[in-house]
C-alpha cells in the first residue's frame, strides 16, 4: 500500500512538471513592439506614453495593444479592431488647422474613455506601422520584433488630419504633411523618464503638425542625452624624473680627495715593495 501511494505522488510530481514545462516553453518571448498613443488632433499630446512591449507565439496585435493600454475591442466582419483607449479628459482644444474644417464639435461620449465619433463625426482610431499608415487591421497584424505600432486618434477626413491624403477617392486632402515618428517612439519607449530630453520629446510626439525635423531632433537629442558616458582612458602614472645633479662644487672636492686618496694609497704600496 506505502509503495503504491508513493508511486502516485511520483507521478503527480512527474505531471505537474512536465506541465510546468509546458507552460514555460508557451511564454518565451518572441521580441518587443514598441508602442504609444497620440490625440494631438484634440490638443491633448499624448495619450499612452511610449513603452516596450513583449509578445509571445502566436499572438496579434490586438494583443500587444492590451498589453500597452485598457482599450475596448469591436469586432466586425473585417476583424476586430481598437474602438477606445480608457483616457482622461483634459479639456480639447483642436488646432486652428482642424477648427477652420470642423467648426462644430462635440464632446465625449463616455466619460474616462477616447472613443469613436467623439467630437466629430469622423472621428476614430487609426494606427500607423513603423511609421506608414498600416493597410492591414490590427486583429490581422502579426507582430515582428523592433516593430513600431502608433494609434493616433483622428476627427476630420478619416485620417487626412494626420497627414493622409485621401482627396482620391473623394475624401479630404491631407492638412498637414505625412510624417514618420517611428524612431522618437522607439528611442523614448527606452529611454530614462526623469531626463528632460524626454519630456521635451514627449511634447513633440503630441504636438499637432509636428515636422519631420522636430520629430528626428527630439529623437537625436534623446539618443545623445541616453548614450552612456564614456570614462576617460586610464594612464600611466606619472614618474617622477630622475634628480638633476646640479653642480654645487661638492662632488667636484669629493672626487679630487678620492683621486687623491688614490694616489697616496698607490705610493704607500711602492715603497713597501722597495
Amino acid at each position: 500500500m506505502k509503495k503504491a501511494r508513493l508511486l502516485a505522488v511520483l507521478a503527480a510530481v512527474s505531471t505537474a512538471a512536465a506541465t510546468s514545462l509546458c507552460a514555460f516553453a508557451q511564454a518565451q518571448e518572441k521580441g518587443t513592439v514598441y508602442f504609444t498613443s497620440v490625440k494631438s488632433t484634440i490638443g491633448q499630446g499624448v495619450c499612452v506614453e511610449p513603452v516596450a512591449v513583449p509578445f509571445y507565439e502566436g499572438e496579434s496585435g490586438i494583443d500587444v495593444v492590451k498589453r500597452a493600454a485598457e482599450v475596448t475591442v469591436t469586432d466586425s466582419e473585417y476583424g476586430a479592431y481598437i474602438t477606445a483607449f480608457k483616457d482622461e479628459d483634459n479639456g480639447a482644444e483642436l488646432p486652428d488647422e482642424i477648427k477652420a474644417v470642423c467648426p462644430e464639435t462635440t464632446g465625449r461620449n463616455a466619460e474616462g474613455w477616447l472613443t469613436t465619433l467623439d467630437y466629430t463625426p469622423e472621428s476614430g482610431w487609426s494606427y500607423f506601422l513603423n511609421g506608414e499608415y498600416a493597410t492591414v487591421g490590427i486583429s490581422g497584424y502579426e507582430p515582428a520584433d523592433g516593430d513600431v505600432v502608433e494609434y493616433r486618434f483622428t476627427v476630420y477626413g478619416y485620417g487626412a488630419d494626420l497627414g493622409q491624403d485621401n482627396s482620391s477617392w473623394g475624401g479630404a486632402a491631407a492638412l498637414v504633411p505625412a510624417v514618420n515618428a517611428a524612431e522618437l517612439i522607439k528611442t523614448a519607449a527606452a529611454a530614462d523618464k526623469s531626463l528632460p530630453e524626454y519630456k521635451a520629446a514627449i511634447e513633440v510626439l503630441g504636438k499637432f503638425g509636428a515636422s519631420q525635423d522636430e520629430l528626428d531632433g527630439a529623437a537625436k537629442a534623446l539618443a545623445n542625452a541616453s548614450a552612456p558616458v564614456e570614462s576617460a582612458p586610464e594612464t600611466a602614472p606619472e614618474t617622477e624624473p630622475a634628480p638633476v645633479n646640479i653642480d654645487t662644487g661638492v662632488e667636484s672636492i669629493a672626487a679630487v680627495f678620492g683621486i687623491a686618496a688614490l694616489a697616496a694609497g698607490a705610493v704607500a704600496v711602492s715603497r713597501k715593495r722597495t
